[in-house]
């Protein structure tokens, strides 16, 4: 059933649908517009609207006649994109096979572990490994030097550009490995099977045969994954900042917070010009390789099991180097956290009940101002989820139910939010909200709006959840005398709970695990859990800074069990 936008919905209907329209186009498409605007307008000191601001192209020539761009930033940008985005897929892919392809023991629970990196803020995870491996007194290049008779810095620094490489691939992993178990899970093993009969070797198969058929479903992961790394904030900032590379993030944040004079925001947005058609290309080509996946489908109809390769003697070399990756990567950086909030940035010694102190905890929770960063942080990422859930399921309606003329535009506005970097999107709301008549800047409102951009993630979910539910429940609804606004609250709503609930966990998370749009819109009023930790670590207090990340992970840990049963459920075949 395909309806035209008005018939059988009444005028209640009717609103919903169009309040919803005009609240997604507005936030995604609106900030935009106003940064394209704000790079065309001058002089620099004025906002784009301001009286006296006129036309120019002064930001365009000042940014890009500028030699850095093209020596620096460019080919900075480009190596920490390629190699984090290698590193991250080849860990990722071996984690994903060992775990779904194979008989390593312990899969569920290295499933779980794995995934924890994914649920702590990207700043938590680049300060704990500043504190591992910082080239002075990071704990890993202390011990390496006395183990091994070194002195001055070093041997290892994570100030350098394969440190911000390795540190953004350890962030990454988790995301990938999560997109490529769904794919290795649902891969039909006959083909796998059949060359195994004809007497080829587990290696020969895996290259001539395994591979070859996940290529397409891997080639868009590895653009997505692209696409992420290059709106990366957090790791070039807290990591590569002290080592100079420069990236396109950061040169945005340079531009927003020059060391001296005031903010020239249409340099800031003539350098997101280009990152943001990049960004909107790379989408462009995984939407298509998305497409072209379906071509190498092996799940079909028929029922099969897939087939575990026994590791034989490799089984247990391969455990023990999971567990070593998931220690190095997930368990390590929150002992150093909870160690050093408890015990200060020294090494660690035997006396160890006289030493500990909760002093810095007492601090951070007595602090006024983490109770409020706190409760704004549940506020905003609450209510942003909450508002991103509702609009995406019904414009996931719209596009799955109705023939409204311009759906296509609507998809793509929707979906053209996984292509705007969150360094963009933060700019382009400053913008927005600095120069528009609402008194909106600087408070909670603000954030939940921009956060509330993210929209591709529930209204892909809710468009393949309606797809699975025959439209003659809608039509009996209809039958029995319910209005649309009836059946969408007695009918759909419920059949879609749980999409919709998967949708609300996986926002809540990005929504606490979210620094930049915080950072770059922030103030005394709005300020969130990771913006304190930020100050806290800026300003040397590595303790209350340490207390403030774990307890950030305290919050967000139960939350995992959630996503393993909502987004990724226990796929045991054998």
């Amino acid at each position: 059933m395909k309806l035209s936008l008005g018939s059988d919905l009444g005028r209640g209907g009717v609103f919903v649908v169009g309040a919803a329209i005009v609240t997604a186009v507005y936030l995604v498409s609106a900030p935009l517009l106003m940064l394209v605007v704000t790079a065309f307008r001058g002089p620099h000191d004025f906002l784009p609207f301001e009286p006296g601001a006129e036309w120019t192209l002064e930001h365009l020539r000042t940014i890009y006649y500028d030699p850095v761009l093209y020596q620096v930033t460019i080919p900075d940008t480009l190596t920490f994109v390629v190699g984090s985005v290698v590193c991250t897929f080849v860990i990722a892919f071996s984690l994903a096979w060992l775990v779904e392809r194979t008989d390593l023991p312990w899969r569920n629970v290295l499933f779980t572990l794995i995934l924890f990196p994914l649920l702590v803020p990207t700043i938590v995870l680049a300060i704990a490994w500043i504190y591992l491996f910082g080239p002075n007194a990071g704990w890993v290049n202390v011990a390496l030097r006395s183990l091994l008779g070194f002195s001055g810095d070093g041997p290892l620094d994570v100030f350098t550009m394969p440190g911000l490489i390795a540190c953004q691939s350890v962030a990454l992993v988790p995301f990938v490995f999560l997109l490529m178990s769904a794919t290795l899970r649902t891969m039909s093993p006959a083909l796998e099977e059949a060359s195994s009969t004809s007497g080829a070797s587990p290696w020969t198969t895996f290259r001539r045969v395994t591979l070859p058929v996940l290529r397409p479903g891997m080639l868009a992961p590895l653009i997505l994954t692209a696409l992420i790394t290059l709106e990366q904030f957090e790791m070039p900032l807290l990591v590569g900042l002290p080592a100079r590379i420069n990236v396109f993030s950061t040169r945005i944040f340079y531009e927003l917070n020059p060391d001296t004079g005031l903010p020239i925001y249409g340099r800031a947005a003539a350098v997101a010009l280009p990152f943001l058609v990049i960004g909107l290309l790379l989408l462009c080509v995984y939407n298509r390789l998305v497409r072209e996946a379906d071509r190498y489908v092996t799940v079909t109809g028929r029922g099969y099991r897939p087939r575990r390769l026994p590791l034989g003697q490799w089984r247990w070399p391969a455990f023990t180097a999971a567990v070593g990756y998931v220690g190095v990567t997930g368990i390590l950086p929150a002992i150093v956290l909870i160690w050093i909030s408890l015990y200060g940035y020294g090494m660690p010694s035997l006396d160890l009940l006289s030493d500990a102190s909760l002093e810095a905890y007492r601090t951070v929770i007595n602090d006024p101002v983490f109770i409020g960063a706190t409760l704004n942080t549940l506020l905003v990422a609450g209510a942003s989820a909450a508002l991103v859930v509702v609009l995406g399921a019904v414009i996931g309606w719209v596009l799955a139910r109705t023939r409204m003329p311009g759906r296509a535009i609507l998809d793509v506005v929707s979906f053209a939010s996984v292509g705007i970097p969150s360094v963009i999107a933060g700019l382009a709301a400053m913008l927005l909200y600095l120069t528009l008549p609402v008194a909106l800047y600087g408070t909670v409102w603000v954030l939940i709006l921009t956060y509330s951009y993210r929209l591709a993630v529930t209204t892909r979910m809710s468009r393949v959840g309606l797809i699975q539910i025959h439209t003659e429940l809608e039509e009996a609804s209809a039958m029995s005398g319910g209005r649309w606004l009836t059946t969408l609250r007695r009918v759909i709503f419920p059949l879609l709970a749980p999409t919709l609930v998967s949708g609300f966990v996986l926002l809540f998370i990005i929504g606490v695990r979210e620094f930049t749009l915080a950072m770059i819109l922030g103030s005394p009023d709005n300020l969130v859990l990771s913006v304190l930790l930020w100050r806290f670590f800026e300003d040397g207090s590595a303790s209350e800074a340490s207390a403030v990340a774990s307890l950030i992970i305290l919050l967000v840990v139960p939350v995992i069990f959630v996503l393993r049963r909502l987004v990724a459920p226990k796929a045991e075949y054998g």
